[in-house]
This record gives structure tokens, sequence and C-alpha cells, in this order.
């Protein structure tokens, strides 16, 4: 009897044991998908045009799927109105109806259900094409420095501004630069700027500024980016 009880608790002891080693490590985080189409940077003319609404085409949205993902989150801003739609997909694909001749961005989230933790993807850029569309206008410029909310400070004289355009024929002619204490600016301080940056001799009293970058092609079509601020002290 007395060997059967010692039998029984070293199996007792291996049982839990084993039990406390099972499950403990923590759920594995989703992986970032890769965009696949619409592509970037371009003029999508694959979507299918609604006969209900020839204002508006579908456009069916692909990526790769991820790793240790449950759901994916599409969010598509329109890049004019800058209002941005979400939509939840199980699969690695989603079929959208967007405004024709208007430029969006697009990236998608991996979420997993047993963890808090997300990751997004790149964002690219397109235009939806519109009918008879031969040229279009550059993608608003993406603003870089100095970057939304930062501090700058009066003594070091000068700005310095940079940002990203891109446009889907490769003709862009030039930037403006507006800034100023107002949001929207509207304080032209420079124009036709052929680089995508720009240093500003500090002539401005300390406070809070706002700027944006006004890209325009060959043909004249022009877009104007978000409004980006930053502190001058």
């Amino acid at each position: 009897m007395k060997k059967y009880f010692l039998l029984y608790g070293l199996f007792l002891i291996i049982s839990l044991s084993g039990c406390g080693n099972s499950d403990d490590s923590p759920p594995s985080p989703p992986t970032a998908v890769t965009l696949v189409f619409p592509e970037e940077n371009s003029a999508c003319t694959e979507g299918v045009v609604n006969t209900s609404n020839p204002s508006t085409s579908t456009i069916t949205f692909e990526w790769n799927a991820s790793e240790n993902t449950d759901t994916y989150q599409l969010s598509i801003r329109n890049l004019t109105t800058r209002n941005t739609e979400t939509y939840t997909s199980n699969t690695p694909f989603m079929e959208v109806a967007l405004e024709r001749g208007v430029p969006y961005s697009w990236f998608v989230t991996s979420l997993n259900t047993s963890t808090n933790e997300l990751v997004n993807s790149n964002t690219w850029k397109f235009y939806n094409a519109g009918e008879r569309a031969i040229n279009y206008p550059p993608f608003p410029a993406d603003l870089l420095e100095p970057k939304s909310g930062a501090t700058l400070y009066e003594s070091n004289n000068t700005i310095y501004f940079s940002w990203n355009g891109t446009d889907i024929d490769n003709d862009i002619s030039g930037f403006e630069l507006l800034l100023g204490p107002n949001d929207p600016p509207t304080i032209s301080v420079a124009t036709n700027i052929t680089e995508e940056s720009y240093t500003y001799s500090l002539l401005t009293t300390p406070g809070i500024y706002y700027w944006q970058i006004i890209s325009t092609d060959s043909q004249g079509n022009s877009s104007i980016s978000e409004v980006s601020q930053f502190k001058i002290e």
C-alpha cells in the first residue's frame, strides 16, 4: 500500500508539471500583409462601372494573406475629401465601390482575436480612373519635415521643409509652399520649387504655424496636401 501511494504521488507531480508547461506561451502576433492591387502610384482602370451610378466603379482590393491573422481591416482614404472608410474582411480581398476620377490611398491592418497587437501594411496610392482620363493630377504631397507637432526654436534662424511628391504621369513641374498662423495657411512663401525641400529664413514670431504644399504638373493640374503644424519657441 505504501508503494502504491508513492507511485500515485509521483504520478500527480508529473501530471501537474506537464499541465503547467502546456500552453503558457503568449499568442503570436499577426504579421503585416503585402499589398497586391490596386498597384502603387497607378491609374486603376479595372474597376467595374456601376450601371445604377456610373460615377462610381467597383474595385477588388487584393493583398497576400498574413500569418497569425483572424481578420483584416481595409482602410481607404479619399485624398480629395480626406475621408477614410474602413471595411472588415475574413479573406485577403474585398470589393469596394469608389468614386471615379478620384485619388485614394489604402492600407490593410492584420488583427488576431487572441492578442491586442495589430500591424499595418505599407500605404499605397492610386487613382480610380475616370472617363477618358488622359493626364492625372499629382497625388497630394506627403509632408515629412517639420514633423506634425514638432517644436522649433527661433534661435535656429531657418526652417527646413521637406515633402514627397508623386505623380502617375511623372510630370510634376513644381511645388508651392503655403505657410502661416491660420489653418489652412494662406501665405505663399515660395513658388516654382523644383526640389522636394525648401529652407525658409526664420522671420516669424513664436507661436503655432501651419503649412501645406501645392503640387503642379506640366499640364497645369494641381493638388494640395493635408495641413501640418509646428510650434516655434
